[in-house]
């Protein structure tokens, strides 16, 4: 149940990381130097991009090969100092490449007939949507000179804000009582608490959390302060009429594709009201749920699966999708990419890291024998086969935005779970339903509220410095946005914006309304492949290769959906209105 690295690295002192540690620094400032010798003038201007862009490749083969390693090692261990600082010390080399990037930037928007110099060449065509999304964004770049400025300023800025926030929240402890027992426990541990059965325990973990944020607000606000107030900066010192402006370019998503879905998921709200409101009468509740029950377990498995078994039934529910999506889920588990074993030091999330250099993925998740594990764990293989899809792919043509991230892994998830209700040996059905569409709820419902209170705080942050005591009204008014009258608004936790770690990644704002369109979206592709069976394999595959060279409007209409169809949305609402009302129905039954 433990990975194997072996295939990036064997250890950070190895002759091959040093090795590459090294090369990696030579390559940054020959492409420096090249940019600053050759991109003078327009001339030879083909062959000048594709110099540039054989050099980018090797460089970000190397970069990223490096990166993961270090990523991986403090994902299994929090502790591990020699990791930590290897994540530094990579950033701060790849710091430089931006001189040169920059540069080039602008140098290549300024080809007149860009299109005409891109169709001259095979290896330029291959690299056409990575060049043109660049000239898009150019005119949103400074000089060379400022946007280096930026990048190490951030370093003492925001980022340092960052690790301060990272360090404030991993450290802090509280103690608490259970069963007459005193422990000492952190905000990760208290998580764990929230989600017990018993609703004593989920109520002493609930104050004992608010009793944390509460202590570190003064701190954490001045982090808050410090990442927004650097963010709404630099995107006005770059042109951008907001900071949404600039996720949404990240994203690759038009404002309108945004409007509609957040106005569909508005009006749908009273869908998963109901949801809340049944569960709080299950649990006893007169009036509306408590917050901390509204993602509560109520129909808790109690059927066990070992490891293996766990594997057999993703190769097999995989297979009756396609045999390649089987196949490469049987290489996941044989070639050791998942440590799914829980231990001390490890972060209790599952999270799947891309290496693409080596055209492999790791998966990190806690396995600890439920069925809802296996769940996990095919939703963890579908974004590592997002990836395997684009393995064919030069290094500069594997990005694609976070929207579109959960689509592969939300689908897997499905078949997965479709599989374990069809299967007439699975005992544990009602609780794999309820978690699917607590999934649902969480990052539709939750990340709504989310996305409102980003919004406000980066308006207000233009004002000046947010207080604690402001920061708790927006956080409670876009709570009460999301889940009406449904949950009880004097149980929610105005500092719950302390312990979100989306709101502190640097360079990542707004990770909220992503989510909620990568479950969407994924639930309009499993009605497509529930509609038309094996047909829509093909297209399926075909679309995540897809995903890297297209923007979000565009690679949709290639598998015949229409982002822009508020009916689209509306039915992918309609998949999570019927799987609620078969839960309540079931329950009653």
């Amino acid at each position: 149940m433990r990975w194997n690295l072996d295939n990036i690295y064997k250890a950070f002192y190895s002759d091959e990381f040093q090795k590459d540690l090294g090369k990696l620094q030579i390559l940054i400032k020959e492409i420096n130097k090249y940019v600053d010798e050759y991109l003078d003038d327009l001339e030879d201007a083909a062959i000048k991009i594709q110099t540039y862009l054989k050099m980018n490749n090797e460089y970000r083969s190397i970069y990223l090969r490096l990166q993961s390693y270090a990523e991986l090692r403090t994902s299994i261990d929090g502790q591990d100092d020699e990791a930590i600082n290897m994540v530094d010390k990579i950033d701060t080399i790849n710091n430089e490449i931006i001189t040169s990037f920059t540069a080039f930037t602008k140098w290549i928007k300024d080809i007149p007939d860009i299109e005409t110099v891109i169709g001259s060449s095979l290896y330029l065509l291959e690299h056409r949507f990575y060049l043109c999304e660049i000239i898009s964004k150019s005119s949103y770049l400074l000089d060379e000179k400022q946007e280096l400025l930026i990048k190490r300023m951030q370093s003492t800025g925001s980022r340092a804000w960052q690790k301060l926030y990272m360090s404030l929240t991993s450290s802090a402890e509280i103690q608490i009582v259970i069963n007459g027992i005193k422990k000492q426990v952190t905000l990760g541990e208290l998580k764990n608490f929230e989600g017990k059965n018993d609703p004593e325990i989920r109520k002493l973990a609930a104050k004992a959390e608010k009793d944390i944020c509460e202590n570190l607000s003064k701190s954490v606000n001045a982090c808050i302060n410090g990442i927004t107030g650097e963010a709404n900066t630099i995107c006005e010192l770059k042109g951008y009429g907001s900071v949404l402006e600039k996720v949404l370019l990240e994203n690759r998503m038009d404002k309108q594709t945004l409007e509609i879905m957040m106005d569909v998921i508005k009006r749908n709200l009273p869908i998963f009201h109901t949801f809340f409101k049944y569960k709080g009468n299950l649990l006893g509740h007169k009036a509306a749920i408590p917050y901390i029950d509204a993602y509560a377990t109520i129909k808790k498995g109690n059927m066990k699966v070992s490891y293996n078994e766990c594997k057999e039934l993703i190769i097999s529910g995989f297979q009756k999708f396609s045999q390649e999506l089987s196949n490469f889920a049987k290489r996941v588990f044989d070639e050791k990419w998942i440590d799914a074993e829980p231990r001390k030091g490890k972060g209790n999330y599952g999270v799947t890291i891309d290496i693409f250099p080596i055209k492999e993925s790791r998966i990190i998740t806690n396995f600890s024998g439920n069925y809802v594990d296996v769940a996990i764990l095919a939703h963890e293989i579908g974004h590592a086969y997002h990836s395997y899809c684009l393995r064919q792919e030069e290094i500069l043509n594997t990005d694609y935005p976070v929207s579109i991230a959960e689509t592969a892994s939300i689908f897997c998830e499905s078949i997965l779970n479709q599989e374990l209700m069809d299967n007439p040996h699975t005992e544990d059905k009602l609780a794999i339903l309820e978690r699917s569409i607590s999934d649902a709820a969480y990052y539709i419902v939750e990340m709504y509220s989310r996305y409102i209170f980003e919004c406000e705080l980066f308006l207000r942050r233009k004002e000046g410095m947010i207080s604690v005591n402001t920061v708790n009204e927006i956080m409670i008014e876009s709570l009460k946005q999301a889940y009406g009258d449904s949950v009880d608004i004097e149980t929610m936790n105005p500092y719950a914006w302390v312990n979100n770690i989306g709101f502190y990644m640097v360079g990542n704002e707004y990770l909220d309304f992503p989510y909620s369109f990568g479950v969407l979206f994924a639930k309009g592709l499993y009605a497509q492949h529930l509609k038309r069976g094996k047909e829509f394999v093909v297209e399926f595959e075909q679309f995540l290769k897809m995903t890297s060279k297209m923007d979000l409007y565009n690679v949709s209409k290639s598998i015949n959906i229409d982002v822009h169809s508020v009916d689209f949305w509306n039915d992918a609402m309609k998949m999570i209105e019927y799987d609620i009302k078969k839960f309540i129905q079931s329950v009653k039954d």
